[in-house]
């Protein structure tokens, strides 16, 4: 280094501004005797006595590229130094905020002051924008400028990209991302990342993709897939084995179908977190116009989807399930499923519970208004009369059902009834709990008659004693039987605990329920 650098490095030090801001300008710049270090530079031209002043702001703005200044985050000295009248800033400022809001507009302006003070290069974009459609006018001033030594368009249209991709606007980050790939040479792993991103945003909004090609979506996904990304993966599954998915057509995403790839994508997501994608192996492995058609894979995938909480697959399977049936733990279980996904508001499962209950006619107040007088004096019979409108429960079922033994997480089972001697009759039934509110009084009654089984016995006595009980209650205050309980006949009543035969019945809410 020579003497005079020396010098002037000594008088920086010693806290001389004019030296100061000397020393930073040739460290940025890298001449006159100072290797380019920039972070040197900066830190020459960030001290307090220096920092404030425009022409250090213009130093900042002329000597680096635009991606320097604002990886370096230094947006605040380049409007300094463009509002101070740089040619350089002024340019570059135009060029960024075209880039930072996908609009000519927003940096015209600029660009327009710094063709008048005579810059070459915006001259060029000015030129540029007044040849292009309306359409075509960001490309066309961005190619203008690309052979820029004082802009990498390219790089700074990556950084706009990623700027709108925090900011969560899919719009602005579709059109940052365009133009970074109409400008980049190659695609990068830079680049597909926010490819990627806006994949994701546009399936969380529900909303088409636009201004990409789908061999760039593609080339994306599969270089997030082979770093392991699992969403990337099921994009792509679901694109590959055409499925439409929140909006995004397979065709703006992949360049063709491909079955199997898709498939093993999907369980490569699926094993891999993504809990959605168990069902998109259902859907494919369940068709049988499907190469890949495989029923009993197609079970277990839904296994899996319902076991992990998704209330689709939990309806699916407590239908399939359901319809199925043969025996009570089988119709058991095929309910327990529609309930949890009815727990989770699917209204599909509701109207499949709603089904295997049977109506009760009667105001409910009244019947609430009676229930409550008869709790005094019989609280047995209050509690199955309850039960009884809660669950839909025949005459016969209110007064022989056990609710200790026979609640259920999702339900009453009605075991079998011991004082009836015809089989059909007397069959067990399993009946969902249809509402919260079923559900708590059902945990009242087993608990009531779980803590006085003793008593019970003594007090109500076989069948015959609790309807003698029952039809004087009635009697005395003035009330009906159809209030309580539900008219069905052997005939309907075996169609419950038969799962083809509950299909039959319930064939529309059934289709509707596997379709959706």
């Amino acid at each position: 280094m020579r003497r005079q650098d020396i010098q002037l490095l000594a008088l920086a030090r010693q806290g001389d501004a004019a030296a100061r801001s000397e020393a930073g300008r040739r460290y940025l710049v890298g001449g006159d005797g100072f290797p380019r270090h920039v972070a040197t530079g900066m830190e020459y031209l960030s001290h307090p006595s220096v920092r404030d002043r425009i022409e250090t702001a213009r130093t900042i703005a002329e000597s680096l590229p635009l991606q320097d200044l604002l990886q370096l985050q230094q947006d605040e000295a380049l409007r300094k130094a463009a509002g101070a009248g740089s040619l350089l800033a002024q340019f570059k400022l135009g060029v960024w905020l075209c880039l930072q809001h996908s609009r000519v507009d927003a940096g015209l302006s600029w660009l327009e002051a710094a063709a008048t003070g005579g810059h070459v290069e915006a001259r060029q974009a000015v030129a540029a924008l007044r040849q292009a459609r309306a359409a075509d006018a960001l490309p066309a001033m961005l190619r203008g400028v690309s052979g820029s030594a004082a802009v990498d368009v390219a790089q700074v249209a990556t950084m706009a990209a990623r700027q709108a991709r925090e900011g969560g606007s899919l719009d602005l980050l579709l059109d940052c991302v365009h133009a970074a790939l109409l400008l980049a040479p190659r695609l990068t792993h830079g680049l597909s990342d926010l490819v990627v991103a806006a994949v994701l945003l546009a399936e969380r909004e529900g909303r088409e993709l636009r201004g990409l090609l789908p061999e760039q979506v593609e080339a994306s996904l599969e270089m997030a897939i082979a770093r392991g990304e699992r969403d990337a993966a099921c994009l792509l599954g679901r694109a590959l084995c055409g499925i439409t998915h929140s909006g995004l057509s397979p065709a703006r995403l992949a360049t063709g179908s491909n079955m199997r790839k898709g498939v093993a994508l999907l369980l490569r997501a699926a094993d891999g977190g993504r809990d959605d994608a168990w069902l998109d192996l259902y859907a494919m492995h369940s068709d049988h116009r499907l190469s890949v058609s495989n029923p009993q894979l197609a079970r277990f995938f839904l296994e899996k989807a319902a076991t992990l909480g998704q209330a689709e697959a939990q309806r699916k399977l407590g239908a399939l399930a359901l319809r199925a049936a043969t025996t009570l733990a089988e119709s058991e279980q095929a309910i327990g499923w529609l309930h949890a996904a009815a727990a989770q508001d699917d209204a599909h499962a509701r109207r499949l519970l709603h089904s295997l209950v049977l109506p009760v006619a009667g105001d409910e107040a009244t019947a609430r208004s009676a229930i409550e007088q008869l709790r005094q004096s019989d609280p047995w019979l209050a509690m199955r009369l309850t039960l009884a409108r809660d669950f839909g429960l025949t005459k016969l079922e209110a007064l022989s059902v056990d609710p200790a033994e026979g609640r259920r997480p999702w339900g009453l089972l009605v075991g079998r009834n011991p004082f009836i001697t015809q089989a059909r009759l007397s069959a067990p039934r399993a009946v969902p709990a249809l509402t919260e509110q079923a559900a708590q009084n059902l945990a009242r009654a087993a608990s009531f008659f779980e803590q006085s089984r003793g008593d019970s016995n003594a007090f109500e006595g076989d069948l015959r004693r609790r309807s003698v009980r029952q039809r004087r209650a009635f009697e005395r205050l003035g009330l009906t039987e159809d209030l309580f309980f539900a008219e069905a006949s052997s005939t309907q009543l075996e169609s419950f605990r038969l799962g083809p035969k509950w299909a039959f019945r319930a064939k529309k809410p059934l289709e509707l329920a596997l379709a959706s």
